[in-house]
């Protein structure tokens, strides 16, 4: 225990905790207003016409937004005094305001598209910020490692895990998870189903605007980081630092296939985690019970901060510890996939056993994220040292990995639909029913 608590001192003697506080509260922005709409996802489904289908349909959504860090990557070869990171974070977190506001008012609106209903607004609204959120990737750390010690990197994992674990506490105070009642109307020529809505503290439109005011938050610290003389006196001497990798470069040589197998995993996490995983949310929980989807999105959500944090102790660990812990989430997100594939009858969902299987779903989920985002806190840690561009690269791959990921569960389940929903207010034996 001494030994931990002596970590923990050592760390806080490197660091300047208000830059620490504002760095966290900057890279809040990077994902908060995405995962807000998902947060979102147990009620929009139930009131949307797509239904089991909008989380594969968003996660398309945020692939096509992939191009913006593509547009930044081209601009920044031709303009780098204009594409620069900390204009692109203004960027970023200024939309990311404007559209949580504007979602407010139109997330319900629909247009009858390809003959069909759908929810076209949030679509639109969901392509700006994907377009200008998947910017973060490669322009949050970045920015980080350029002008901060490498301790400062814990700091920018904390910052985007409160994107997540924010959205999911307001949505907890919210009462997403009150699941829909279904009450049996008896007439004396049949017996109907009426199914009555989630009742929430507070409705969507507001959980909106509280995320374009947490924004504003993000915008207010970032300014100051980069603005205010106190906070550029802490920054590195890059002259210096620049020498050092190059020092650093030319003694470790053999390192190149450790910084190859941090990219490769890099892109494993993005394909499977920010990739194919998200549009199967629906499929994995909710055949066990419409409360285990919202369990998954807010303990998720809640225990990314806690799996960053633990890494202050142990931010600097071995190749063959990264590639371990790694094989973790790899385990929990194929369970996720097998009981996915088997929706909406999936593995016990008829026996005794049926909420502890939701439970272990939820575990998988919490699991699969909490190790991922850890992982790429300790592969940031690891490549820091070989300068910036390791680090821009870096998000580079995990872009990659997204895109293809969100593209393949895209295709599986809008094109082929080789993944089913269930009616609401099914009867206990649905799934019997259908097997006879």
């Amino acid at each position: 225990m001494s030994k931990i608590f002596g970590q923990f001192f050592d760390y806080g003697r490197k660091v300047n905790w208000l830059l620490f506080i504002l760095i966290s509260l900057f890279t809040m922005g990077s994902w908060i207003d995405i995962s807000g709409i998902w947060c979102e996802l147990p009620l929009m489904v139930e009131e949307l016409p797509e239904r089991w289908r909008l989380p594969s349909i968003l996660t398309l959504i945020s692939q096509i937004g992939q191009i913006g860090p593509m547009i930044f990557i081209i601009g920044r070869r031709f303009f780098p005094n204009k594409f620069t990171n900390a204009n692109a974070i203004i960027v970023v977190l200024s939309v990311g305001a404007i559209s949580c506001f504007c979602l407010a008012i139109f997330w319900k609106k629909t247009a009858f598209v390809f003959n069909e209903s759908r929810s076209i607004y949030l679509y639109l609204f969901s392509l700006s910020l994907s377009l200008l959120d998947s910017l973060s990737t490669i322009t949050f750390l970045p920015y980080v490692g350029e002008f901060f010690a490498k301790e400062y990197i814990i700091p920018n994992y904390i910052g985007e895990s409160l994107s997540s674990f924010i959205p999911g506490l307001l949505a907890i105070i919210q009462g997403v998870g009150s699941p829909d009642e279904c009450l049996n109307i008896t007439s004396v020529d049949n017996s109907t189903l009426l199914v009555t809505g989630v009742k929430t503290k507070f409705s969507v439109s507001i959980y909106f605007v509280l995320m374009g005011v947490l924004i504003c938050t993000s915008i207010i610290s970032f300014l100051s980081i980069n603005f205010v003389s106190y906070f550029k006196k802490i920054r590195k001497n890059n002259r210096l630092e620049e020498i050092l990798e190059s020092e650093s470069a030319k003694l470790n040589k053999g390192s190149t296939q450790t910084v190859k197998i941090m990219f490769f995993i890099s892109f494993l996490g993005g394909f499977t985690n920010y990739g194919y995983l998200p549009g199967l949310m629906s499929y994995s929980t909710i055949p066990y019970g419409g409360d285990f989807m919202y369990l998954a999105v807010n303990i998720t959500s809640c225990g990314l901060t806690i799996a960053v944090l633990l890494s202050i102790w142990s931010y600097e660990v071995s190749t063959k510890r990264v590639i371990f812990e790694t094989c973790i989430p790899l385990f929990t997100s194929t369970c996720i996939l097998i009981v996915s594939v088997f929706s909406p009858c999936p593995p016990l969902v008829n026996t005794n056993w049926r909420r502890a299987a939701g439970y272990f779903m939820v575990f998988c989920w919490v699991m699969t994220s909490c190790m991922f985002i850890r992982i790429r806190c300790l592969i940031a840690t690891k490549l820091e040292k070989y300068g910036k561009q390791k680090l821009f690269l870096l998000g580079v791959f995990a872009i990659i990995g997204q895109l293809l990921g969100g593209l393949l569960v895209y295709i599986l389940v809008d094109v082929l639909r080789l993944f089913h929903d269930k009616p609401k207010c099914s009867p206990d034996d649905y799934c019997l029913r259908i097997l006879n």
